[in-house]
């Protein structure tokens, strides 16, 4: 963790006696944090119900850290993992208060993580790591008539920070790209604001000899080895800025530490620029007949000098053929069941984008439930319309590849393989109803 980042910390017992100091901890952090009275008392119920869910599963000493982000605050739980179960994180956790047996344990769980607006769960060794987040609140503003710009001379590249110039690429791009190109956070351009503000979201903006907004190019950190960007987004009447935002993108992310560069929401072919294309996906929206394509397209910006990864028997052909066709050299090492001891619930992490009728799955926990819970994700999110499910896993570790199995007998196919996606190669696979 970042040291130079405020923070309060707290080292205490998994007691409920406590639970009281850790919401005064988190009410005092909200507000100073930039969260209004509402969110500030989200907060601070999070962080209480966290408590007492640990005190009851007997979690023992805990580290809590309140600390600001980008978007607002969150609280970190940090303990010796014994065996505590995690299970009503899930999104598809319904609680039976009919029944008999009914356990009440995780009811405290149940609550804090539906008022979060985010979470993360972390196992090293023994030790388990929570993270929630609770986000500010953002206006969305009425959209603007977006008009084209005939560009005057020469366009400028530089990094887009000042928070007008946002504001007015949000509107703008809204209001000339389709909905399935636009990023979601777009629609709060305060939001949009404070992640480039806080490092964690990057800008490159195109102006014209008159000053005047004609493009701009975004991008992010994806792992430590990976940006992702969006765009190019060209706002001139000819078409003549993308070409300019592109390499913008390139010199700057080829003076990082990146390996590759892939594009999260691409708005025309990148070939030009030795970008290769990775897939086609269609998207089914709920607005739309037909199905729209997210081409995604990659670039190596170093040498691959090659690299051990994980794979399950399901989906080793698919990784063979990707490797072959990007030629990089990979060792694929073959999982296996050796009977060990493995929790009996298991997390499963999801982002929503109803826009894009979208839900992408990745395992935050493992455990032997975890093919029994795919499939419920799968029923429940199908069932609420979502039409695109996706779900990522890091070849760098075992248990990952080890769901290639799950996968399979959920309807799951893999359709796209990103180098250095994550800790180490990342593979993403996509349902099919018709599996």
């Amino acid at each position: 963790m970042n040291t130079s980042v405020p923070c309060i910390r707290l080292h205490l017992p998994a007691e409920a006696a406590w639970a009281g100091l850790v919401q005064a901890a988190a009410k005092q952090a909200g507000a100073v944090f930039g969260l209004d009275s509402a969110k500030t008392m989200r907060l601070a119920h999070c962080s209480e119900e966290l408590l007492l869910f640990l005190s009851s599963a007997k979690a023992g000493e805990i580290e809590a850290t309140l600390r600001p982000i980008a978007t607002g605050a969150e609280i970190r739980f940090s303990f010796s993992s014994s065996g505590v179960n995690l299970s009503a994180m899930n999104l598809t956790y319904v609680h039976d208060t009919k029944s008999e047996e009914c356990d009440l344990t995780c009811l405290p769980l149940l609550l804090a993580s539906r008022m979060t607006d985010g979470f993360k769960v972390g196992l090293e060794g023994l030790r388990m790591e929570i993270v929630l987040r609770v986000d500010k609140v953002y206006p969305e503003p009425a959209p603007l008539p977006a008009e084209r710009v005939r560009v005057q001379g020469t366009p400028v590249f530089s990094p887009a920070v000042d928070t007008d110039t946002l504001f007015e690429a949000c509107g703008t791009l809204a209001g000339l790209y389709p909905g399935h190109l636009v990023p979601e956070w777009c629609a709060s351009p305060g939001r949009t604001s404070d992640l480039v503000r806080g490092g964690e979201l990057f800008a490159t903006e195109a102006r014209d000899a008159a000053g005047r907004l004609c493009g701009i190019i975004f991008w992010k950190m994806r792992s430590e080895q990976s940006v992702t960007f969006f765009g190019p987004y060209d706002f001139s009447t000819d078409g003549s800025v993308a070409d300019g935002l592109t390499n913008a993108l390139l010199q700057t992310v080829g003076r990082s530490r990146a390996k590759n560069v892939f594009s999260s929401l691409s708005t025309l072919p990148l070939s030009d620029h030795g970008f290769e294309l990775l897939a086609n996906l269609p998207y089914r929206l709920t607005d739309s007949p037909d199905p729209v394509t997210h081409s995604v397209w990659g670039r190596m910006l170093q040498e691959d000098f090659g690299a051990a990864v994980w794979a399950h028997e399901d989906f080793a052909d698919f990784l063979r053929g990707r490797y072959d066709s990007l030629e990089m050299v990979r060792d694929l090492r073959p999982v296996h069941d050796f009977g060990e001891t493995i929790p009996d619930a298991s997390v499963i992490g999801a982002c929503l984008t109803p826009g894009l009728s979208e839900a992408f799955l990745h395992p935050e926990l493992n455990g032997a439930d975890i093919g029994d819970n795919l499939a419920r994700h799968v029923a429940s999110l199908s069932s609420s319309g979502y039409r695109n499910i996706l779900f990522e896993i890091d070849l760098a570790k075992g248990w990952h590849a080890a769901l290639g199995g799950p996968l399979k007998q959920c309807g799951f196919r893999p359709v796209l393989m990103l180098p250095h996606g994550g800790q180490s190669d990342t593979l993403i696979f996509r349902h099919d109803p018709e599996a």
